[in-house]
């Protein structure tokens, strides 16, 4: 969800985010990430299932109809739930916010109670991100999302041009537009 991996002909130019440095023949290869690590683990391949853990459906491979049954056997609020990695796997809190605020969809919105219409509108926006967001390797920063503003002290939405609200959903800060994100 962070982080980057690189390649390093030689041990010159570490930093202190790198994580994990893997010493090669020819150089290195470093995971570096401003977030802390839980752990490493080095397993065989039928190893990695157990070790992983119950993850949910990758998120850029759930189709419209497997996203709307797995929400609507959830409680709770849908932030958590889209970031919960053993429903869907691979969704941060960058990225939902972001996919959620495109969607018109309010963060604290019951996972369950969404209609077919919002459900629809919560796939297209997550197919958007995701896929702009694989080809530039983060979540971006475009002019027109959500991400670009999120963080400064006056953000506004690129939408209406309100003020963003920053709340705290599922134990994680979310910015969202109160005009654009109603509640129901």
């Amino acid at each position: 969800m962070t982080g980057e991996v690189l390649w390093a002909p030689s041990a010159e130019g570490r930093q202190p985010h790198d994580r994990v440095v893997l010493v090669l023949d020819r150089g290195e290869l470093r995971y570096r990430d401003q977030r802390k690590l839980q752990g490493i683990w080095v397993a065989r391949g039928d190893d990695v299932g157990r070790i992983q853990g119950r993850q949910g459906p990758d998120a850029l491979d759930i189709g419209a109809a497997e996203l709307r049954d797995l929400l609507c056997r959830r409680r709770g609020e849908l932030k958590p739930a889209l970031m919960d990695q053993a429903l869907v796997a691979g969704l941060g809190n960058l990225l939902v916010d972001e996919i959620l605020w495109q969607a018109r969809i309010d963060p604290r919105r019951a996972a369950a109670s969404l209609t077919d219409a919002e459900h629809a509108r919560l796939h297209r926006g997550l197919r958007r991100v995701l896929s702009v967001s694989v080809r530039e390797g983060c979540v971006p920063q475009r002019p027109g999302w959500l991400t670009s503003v999120r963080a400064r002290d006056d953000a506004a939405c690129p939408r209406c041009g309100r003020s963003l609200e920053r709340r705290q959903t599922g134990g994680r800060s979310s910015y969202a537009c109160p005009h654009c994100q109603r509640p129901p």
